[in-house]
Order: C-alpha cells, then structure tokens, then sequence
C-alpha cells in the first residue's frame, strides 16, 4: 500500500499505522483560515464572533423547551426548539476559561472551513445575559441535532435491526467523513464512538478539539490522551510521538469491527480503559471479527 492517506473503499485497508505528517486545527493556513488565532484574549475572540458576519447569530430567548443531552469537563449540550416550531437545535455551552476559549476556537476554525454531510454542521451561535441559566455559559455554540444520539448508544439498540447493507452505509459514511478532513489538512484526533452521533441514520462526526486533553509538547508534537481502544498503539509506546492521519485511520478500523459487532471494544473481555489495556494492545490484544462478518469488510479493518 502506498504511503498516502485516502481512505478508499474497498480496495484500501483501513487500518494502517505507517507515519505520515498530519495537521491539527490550529495549524490551518491559508485564505480559509480564521482568526483570532489561540494566543488571543478572551476580550479579542469576543470581538471577533461578534463582529463576523460570516457567524450567524441567534436570540436566545428564540429558544424554546430547553433539554440536556449532555455534560462533560468543556461544558454542556442542550437540545432546543427554535421559535416553538417543530425545528431542533442542539446548544452547546462552555466553561468560562482560556483552555476552553482556545478549544472554542478551534471549533469555529473547523466548521467554518469544513462542510460535509457527515459531518455536523455547525449553525451559528447565541448568548446569555446571565452565566446561571441552565448552568450554561455566557457563549453558546448552535449546532445541527442529531436525533438518535451517539454512534454508541445507536449500536446498542439497533443492532440486531441492521443488515450489513446498513452497517457497510455507516462504515462508509465514516471513511467519507474522516477522508473529508484529512482533505482538507484536518486531524481529528479523538474519534470514538461517544463523539460520531446518529441523525436519521447518517454518521455525523462531531467533537473536534473540545473535550480533548491536549498536551503541546513542542511545535513538532502534539499528544491526546484519548479513548484508549481506538487510539493509536504508537502513542502508548513513544510520548513523543506525534499524532497523524494514520492515526485516525487507525480509530476507524476500531470503529468499523464495533459497527460490525456492536460492542464496545474488549469491554466483554473484563477491561476498563486504563493502563492494564494499554500494556495488553502493545502486546498484541486485538478484537477477533465476529462470525458472519463477510470477508471484505474485515478487510476493509484489518488488511487480512
């Protein structure tokens, strides 16, 4: 196989470790970028949304029948009715800090620069008068809702209704979506299946650069640590390893043997995601295929 990154489809494995030179969202040049770039206070990033017309704005109080669909260490998601109609947004908030001013930006440097069916769009954003409403923050992202959650939860009910026509759609929809940023210089970097969400049965990639713990080692080295099935072996082994486009790959053959079985990798086998699995996968532990995967498709995982 040569050294390239195209995910092709299905005559390109997709689980490839070779080391290639990759891009993270702050490293997008060019006329597409956008500023303030992540040395900015928070006081010019501020300045900057509000004054970009490129940056939809919504009212707030437009927003009607507010539900939390989530919370983690960057802030919090809402799902909310626009102007009491049947039109449904989901909000994202963020702590009111530098680190979470800096990822935020990454975000909006991401959806405006990257558009893509599958991968979730991001609509504009709002503000509260008042950071103690909802337990939300005084700047609010508005992005595309995806009806049936994360890629995870989706697996877990509907497993057994999906054929692998259905399963080789979402497979495919995944490789479009991750192939789509790497396009455009783009790294994810954190792909697992809590951060892929479901919208009428399409793969949205979501979650770029906001729940990530991110360590900048150097200017040449970047690190995450992630979700441990899906993230590069390489990165266990060398802490200064840098992060790249096969690394993704690499997380998506994860995610492709977990739309075939839909179980969480080597959760069945008694680990949590801590340091005793990281020592078994640089020994060797992988996820066996299960039967009646077709041929092709483990392919398409494993190169075998």
């Amino acid at each position: 196989m040569s050294n390239n990154t195209e995910i092709n489809f299905p005559n390109e494995r997709i689980v490839n470790r070779t080391e290639t030179k990759g891009l993270i969202l702050s490293e997008i040049k060019g006329k597409n970028a956008i500023g303030p770039d992540e040395t900015g206070t928070k006081d010019v990033f501020i300045s900057w949304l509000e004054s970009n017309e490129n940056v939809k704005y919504f009212e707030y109080s437009d927003f009607k029948n507010l539900k939390s669909i989530g919370k983690g260490s960057y802030g919090s998601v809402f799902r909310a009715n626009w102007k009491n109609s049947d039109q449904v947004f989901a909000l994202k908030s963020f702590n009111n800090d530098e680190t979470t001013l800096h990822q935020i930006i990454n975000e909006l440097k991401l959806h405006l620069n990257i558009n893509h069916e599958n991968i979730l769009r991001f609509c504009g954003y709002t503000k509260i008068e008042t950071d103690i409403v909802y337990q939300m923050s005084k700047y609010v992202l508005v992005l595309e809702y995806a009806d049936s959650g994360t890629l995870n939860t989706y697996l877990k009910k509907y497993i057994n209704e999906l054929n692998w026509n259905d399963k080789l759609n979402l497979a495919l929809q995944l490789a479009n979506a991750v192939s789509h940023l790497h396009d455009n210089n783009v790294l994810h970097r954190d792909l697992h299946a809590n951060n892929i969400l479901i919208h009428k049965k399409n793969i949205k990639l979501a979650d770029f650069g906001l729940s990530k713990k991110i360590a900048q080692q150097s200017s040449n080295t970047s690190r995450i640590l992630g979700v441990v099935p899906y993230t590069d072996p390489k990165s266990f082994m060398n802490e200064n390893y840098k992060l790249n486009k096969k690394s993704d790959v690499y997380s998506v053959g994860v995610l492709l043997w977990q739309i075939s079985s839909g179980y969480e990798p080597f959760k069945d086998k008694g680990f949590d995601y801590d340091l005793r699995l990281v020592i078994s996968i640089n020994n060797g532990l992988r996820e066996k295929s299960v039967d009646g995967t077709p041929k092709e498709y483990i392919k398409l995982y494993s190169g075998n």
